[in-house]
């Protein structure tokens, strides 16, 4: 059996190079929603989702014994300032999160690519993203949950009280924030570790 050929390092570089481009591509398509988003609610040509317990109109004795619709998709430009404001702030924020942790992780491949994968920039980058996540998560999820509450509220008169003055909150993201916060200490310690070794092999 022959060995395998070596990966030389400026084909090692050049892997590292493709992850960092599809990252960046991967950034700024998953934050361009987001601010297109953010943009049109701004300009009142974009929508946002509302809570709503509207019934689902059904046949009499068919199958489907009731139904309701969960959400609703509404464009409008009647909201007050207020409303608006804090919907674009958390939308904003919801992007600005993504872009925050977009960037962490080009920076590991970057140190993969220094071949230093314990340095001290890590541990930074991963307490950023990692509270980037959790703040971020939390600080989007609150403004635009307080900004559709004010907006039910201030359509309902005009939609006949289909819409419910309340916002669903997932915490996923808050899980995920913490996760890579725990992570972050374990890259401190692995850049102490490499720090007080280095010099006895």
């Amino acid at each position: 059996m022959t060995d395998a050929t070596p990966v030389s390092p400026r084909m090692e570089r050049g892997i590292v190079l493709l992850f960092v481009a599809a990252g960046l591509v991967m950034g700024f398509a998953l934050a361009l929603p987001g601010v297109r988003a953010a943009i049109g609610i701004a300009t009142g040509a974009g929508g946002f989702s509302l809570l709503t317990e509207a019934p689902v109109a059904t046949d009499p004795g068919g199958p489907i014994l009731s139904a309701r619709y969960e959400s609703a998709w509404v464009i409008t430009d009647a909201l007050s300032f207020g409303a608006r404001t804090l919907l674009v702030l958390g939308t904003a924020a919801g992007a600005l999160t993504t872009l925050c942790t977009i960037g962490a992780l080009m920076l590991f491949f970057l140190l993969l690519m220094w071949r230093r994968p314990f340095h001290r920039a890590l541990a930074v980058a991963t307490r950023v993203a990692g509270a980037s996540l959790l703040i971020g998560g939390v600080l989007s999820a609150g403004l635009t949950g307080l900004g559709r509450m004010m907006a039910a509220s201030e359509l309902n008169p005009s939609a006949g009280d289909v819409f419910v003055v309340g916002s669903a909150f997932d915490p996923a993201w808050a899980l995920v924030g913490l996760a890579v916060l725990a992570l972050s200490v374990v890259f401190s310690y692995g850049t102490r570790l490499q720090r007080d070794t280095e010099g006895l092999v």
